[in-house]
């Protein structure tokens, strides 16, 4: 692992700390959030198609009062899709598809602005761990061509709405810090391209 990605996790640890030093008078909100993934993979020399996905699960928000600012977290089982085709000079011809499962941890952290009592925005930002649930072989016409990683670390950043005090509808950009996976011998038979994937998402949130 780099120096870069380890820094990064570092970062990561110490959001997840900072859940638990934050005033003792901060507002503690537990809710459901679900939505669609727009992902795209890229991986050098291969056609990579936009599939749309969804995820859903448990979120917490933590709330400064006052200065609005605060962190977020949730636990999101996330499905996510890959379609790769060949181009004409590949040493194979044919498309790879394959179901991504994900259990994700998105910890952000966000600040809101309050318009009214009814409506506000807020941006947030931060890192996301994600755990690859499914298999991880990257296979056409029966045989493995690559696979998918274990495990990935992203960024996010997004932007929504608090709408009545339970509401909250937003869309955040998920960039990639590391490869997704790779692919192996379709292009050229010494060279493996790597899979990277950035998705968007728009999300829906109640908290009680």
């Amino acid at each position: 692992m780099n120096g870069r990605m380890k820094k990064l996790k570092m970062l990561f640890l110490a959001l997840v700390a900072c859940c638990c030093v934050l005033p003792a008078s901060a507002q503690l909100k537990f809710g459901v959030e679900g939505g669609l993934n727009a992902s795209k993979v890229s991986v050098d020399q291969l056609n990579a198609k936009n599939r749309t996905g969804w995820f859903i699960g448990p979120k917490v928000q933590f709330t400064a009062p006052v200065i609005g600012l605060g962190l977020d977290a949730a636990l999101l089982y996330s499905q996510k899709y890959l379609e790769v085709s060949t181009e004409d000079n590949s040493l194979v011809e044919g498309t790879i598809k394959q179901n991504m499962p994900y259990l994700e941890i998105p910890i952000n952290l966000r600040y809101n602005i309050g318009f009214s009592s009814l409506i506000g925005a807020y941006i947030a930002t931060g890192p996301q761990y994600s755990w690859y649930l499914g298999g991880k072989s990257l296979t056409l016409n029966d045989i493995s061509y690559g696979s998918l990683e274990t495990s990935s670390f992203s960024w996010n950043v997004g932007v929504g709405i608090n709408a009545l005090s339970h509401l909250q509808l937003g869309v955040t950009y998920n960039i990639a810090l590391g490869q997704t996976g790779e692919v192996t011998g379709i292009v050229d038979a010494a060279k493996t391209a790597k899979l990277k994937n950035n998705t968007w998402q728009v999300r829906l949130a109640y908290m009680f």
